[in-house]
């Protein structure tokens, strides 16, 4: 009940504003859209599904699919069967819809895509795992990153080139790696039996995230641990104010046009790391979160909701029931 609540409040309705409000109001302060469209977008607000799919971004929708889908199916089930189902549900669902089709592309076909790593991080018992598994030391963690770096960029790529689906949209969304776009040079079986590419996928990747999770990142508190209880500030104002308004304005600042140095567009790339970070610090701040919070942490609304009620003490220990 007090799970369900938390994400009508903190998830359900968030989105909703982003879409209606937020949206329109970061178009006009950040990417000068003209004010009497964006005002017409919240005065007279399309709420049709159609436009309510195309304008929610697609990492919102995904995270509202899998909630719901946890109270509806996956909490229903037995830990290992909501694990099969959601895999086979990703490896069926890569098949619908056409070339760039809505269905296929866009939140659904991302939440579907990425639905295997969901259901693992669903069935997991990562603290347990924590708890078994020894923390390296900082020269450790330092060989597991680069480690982990070789194998997914250069280790992967050379054993499986462009074959492997991304979680992006369906398997005909026209993606890099959604080699069934070109259905004229694959067979038949090729065809029905592309779902196993997802599954290869996940098999390749799922290494590479453990060894992050439990070798490389800190357990303990760090500077920047903080950052995690608002990632949601982060999430919905990146495009708009990292990567559409600061980043654009950086590179003019520096002078960087098109590189076509190796040893320059590494070190650009490697630059990202401390943007991001800068990026990530100013949308998480407190500052930040005052202009934004009554939309993105909603807690006026919790004069509308029945206080959860308190969850009765046990029994003793030989009392029966």
């Amino acid at each position: 009940e007090g799970r369900l609540r938390r994400d009508v409040q903190f998830l359900v309705v968030p989105t909703v504003l982003v879409v209606y409000l937020i949206h329109p109001i970061c178009n006009v302060l950040f990417m000068q859209s003209p004010f009497d469209k964006e005002l017409d977008k919240v005065i007279q607000p399309d709420f049709s599904s159609a436009y309510f799919y195309n304008a929610v971004p697609w990492y919102l929708f995904a995270l509202l699919m899998w909630r719901a889908s946890v109270y509806l199916l996956w909490a229903q089930m037995r830990t290992d069967v909501a694990f099969v189902a959601m895999v086979t549900a990703s490896c069926v669902g890569g098949y619908i819809g056409g070339i760039n089709a809505p269905w296929g592309g866009g939140g659904m076909g991302a939440m579907l895509g990425y639905m295997p790593y969901f259901a693992l991080g669903y069935v997991a018992p990562f603290p347990a795992l924590a708890a078994r598994i020894p923390k390296p030391g900082p020269l450790g963690a330092t060989g597991v990153a680069l480690g982990v770096w070789v194998y997914a960029y250069y280790l992967v790529p050379a054993v499986f080139g462009l074959s492997l689906p991304d979680g992006h949209g369906n398997y005909m969304s026209g993606d890099p790696g959604k080699l069934i776009v070109n259905t004229g040079t694959l067979s038949a079986w090729d065809v029905n039996l592309y779902w196993l590419r997802r599954l290869a996928r996940m098999a390749v990747d799922t290494p590479a995230v453990l060894a992050v999770i439990f070798l490389v990142l800190p357990r303990g508190e760090t500077p920047i641990t903080y950052m995690g209880a608002y990632t949601l500030f982060s999430y919905i104002f990146h495009s708009h104010i990292g990567f559409q308004l600061w980043r654009p304005a950086l590179l003019q600042a520096l002078g960087v046009g098109v590189v076509d140095n190796f040893a320059l567009h590494v070190l650009i790339i490697l630059a990202h790391i401390p943007f991001c970070l800068a990026v990530m610090a100013v949308l998480t701040s407190s500052y930040w979160r005052v202009l934004w919070s009554w939309a993105i942490s909603p807690e006026w609304l919790s004069v509308i909701f029945i206080p959860a009620s308190p969850k009765p003490a046990g029994k003793p220990a030989g009392v029966p029931p």
